[in-house]
């Protein structure tokens, strides 16, 4: 197991000191990245911890300051509640901004997309006592759908390696529940460019 976290670890540190250059323009970016969940006092914030995501893109359009992308990220919460059974996995097709403002390799990005997603949901029904036979536990699929918004900020190390921070916000809502979950993840990981 060492050998293989040991080869995993070099191969990840010679592609970020990697500094090769590259004169044509690379369209598609992979990334990966921890998912962190901020605790807001509703079903998704409350109900799941974050885990890890994956986002791929492709520049529709680029120059050396602008760059449009479309893409989708998947990211992957780990059910924290006994009443929601399952863990989650959150599709977000979307579309992104990034601007090289800062004329080197900082560059700020700003996103856009609409996320879904679903859980079984189980509930007890009438007053919870467990010796009244009228108690029965009752499960229901919980549809989730709202807009997404994601301000971020991308750093360069290589034109083809770069490390990436991000707050994601989540309106979602489901036709179970009247009121919209107001959601908010902080994003870091790592990508490359090809």
């Amino acid at each position: 197991m060492k050998n293989k976290f040991l080869a995993l670890f070099l191969a990840c540190t010679s592609l970020l000191f990697a500094q090769e250059e590259t004169n044509e323009p690379t369209k598609f970016q992979v990334g990966l990245h921890y998912v962190g969940n901020i605790r807001n006092n509703n079903i998704i914030s409350d109900g799941f911890n974050g885990i890890i995501g994956i986002s791929g893109s492709y520049a529709v359009y680029q120059n050396e300051n602008v760059a449009i992308l479309g893409g989708l990220t998947l990211d992957y919460l780990q059910s924290r509640d006994l009443f929601l059974q399952n863990d989650i996995l959150i599709w977000n097709p979307n579309a992104s901004i990034e601007v090289d403002v800062f004329k080197g390799k900082l560059k700020p990005f700003f996103g856009l997309g609409y996320a879904f997603f679903s859980n079984d949901f189980k509930f007890a029904t009438g007053v919870f006592d467990p010796m009244d036979p009228a108690i029965t536990v009752r499960e229901k699929k919980l549809n989730f759908k709202g807009l997404t918004i994601n301000p971020g900020l991308k750093y360069y190390v290589s034109d083809l390696l770069f490390l990436e921070g991000s707050y994601r916000y989540l309106n979602v809502t489901s036709n179970d529940f009247e009121d919209s979950a107001n959601t908010h993840f902080i994003t870091l990981g790592f990508g490359i460019k090809f």
